[in-house]
């Protein structure tokens, strides 16, 4: 972490929600969640953009959710998550800090989980589940976007591996690295959105949905 990267945090602690405390707990049992500053640029975002209704593909343990939902009542959040150990913590964490009204829990695997959801449809949706199904999240779910929304997905640098593929040794890692890559060249050439990349914690990337051509 850099200078700046303290330095903002710092800055964001002043305000921080009770869901924060969360953080603590994914940290000490490995639990990937959203880092500090990219969430706040996407709470950014849906100030800016006030969606009505997310849907979330990875829910861990409801961390990310929650703090969307917190950025107004109106917010409606859709969540999938497929592993039944974070569904029970995602679902003792919405009751503890008081979002049952807001979010819904979808308890199966993203790629099978379309059915259940297709009758709605949504302003903003976040990809934060398994990196090398990003592009058949997208692509699943982009059709319940509505025009003009917002498809945010997180960790597109992948540790910062993307830019330089030569640094890995792995060929597990190695493989994942230019999975992520051929995601986000393939964002890139997608005629119906206008995707922007940010450089920022562990990468960003925010497709907006344009007029079909």
């Amino acid at each position: 972490m850099n200078n700046n990267q303290s330095y903002l945090l710092e800055l964001h602690k002043q305000n921080a929600e009770p869901i924060e405390m969360l953080r603590q707990y994914a940290e000490a049992n490995q639990v990937p969640i959203v880092d500090r500053l990219t969430l706040e640029m996407i709470k950014q975002l849906i100030r800016l953009h006030k969606p009505q209704r997310i849907l979330e593909i990875g829910t861990a343990i409801a961390y990310s959710s929650m703090q969307f939902a917190s950025v107004s009542n109106k917010i409606k959040v859709t969540t999938i998550e497929r592993n039944s150990e974070m569904q029970l913590k995602a679902k003792e964490n919405i009751i503890k800090f008081g979002y049952g009204e807001q979010i819904e829990l979808v308890e199966e695997d993203a790629l099978e989980a379309f059915d259940n959801i297709k009758h709605l449809s949504f302003d903003m949706i976040f990809i934060d589940a398994a990196k090398a199904q990003s592009k058949k999240f997208f692509t699943l779910y982009a059709p319940l976007l509505k025009e003009g929304g917002v498809i945010v997905t997180d960790n597109v640098l992948y540790h910062g591996f993307v830019s330089d593929i030569s640094v890995v040794r792995s060929r597990n890692v190695k493989q994942m690295v230019k999975k992520v890559q051929q995601y986000n060249e393939w964002l890139m050439a997608q005629p119906d959105f206008t995707t922007n990349f940010l450089n920022m914690d562990d990468g960003l990337a925010i497709s907006i949905k344009g007029e079909s051509k």
